[in-house]
């Protein structure tokens, strides 16, 4: 791949290109300056990160991080839209790569962002699996399937009445 165009040539509707954590944290070069949809993990608390996984996030890896802007209408870029609870979320966004985050005068920590987002146009947070299979178990008649081998499903069953 030479450039973001072919990371995006079958990832692109209505020029926003759709992409997966791993390419954000694996070609940044070739998707900076562009808006992207990805699904991030933010971990609450107000964490001004969100991060290419659960995992990542529990284990505090800033590689795997990507910085989110503030909600300071002073800024410019108007308000952010809100992070309110932990989980995943899919985010429109502006994606840039990460410049060095400096913690005090002249100290960088060691880790490394992978990223930052200029400004987030939407963040809407996504069902996890875990979740939607303790909703299915918390009804008597549902159970847990993928729909064609792909998209986890809960299904309801009828209930035979007598």
């Amino acid at each position: 791949m030479n450039s973001a165009e072919d990371i995006c040539a079958y990832r692109m509707s209505g020029g926003v290109c759709h992409v997966s954590p791993t390419q954000l944290l694996t070609a940044p070069e070739k998707l900076a300056g562009r808006e992207v949809v990805v699904v991030l993990y933010y971990p609450g608390f107000g964490a001004r990160v969100l991060f290419a996984s659960r995992d990542a996030a529990q284990s505090n890896d800033l590689s795997s991080g990507f910085v989110v802007p503030g909600d300071d209408p002073a800024g410019g870029q108007g308000a952010q839209p809100t992070l309110d609870q932990p989980g995943y979320y899919r985010v429109l966004a502006h994606f840039e790569r990460s410049r060095p985050v400096i913690v005090g005068e002249g100290v960088t920590p060691l880790a490394v962002v992978a990223g930052r987002f200029d400004r987030i146009a939407q963040a809407r947070r996504m069902s996890s699996l875990e979740e939607v299979v303790e909703e299915c178990s918390a009804l008597e008649n549902c159970s847990m399937g993928y729909s064609q081998g792909v998209l986890p499903m809960p299904r309801l069953e009828t209930i035979d009445k007598k």
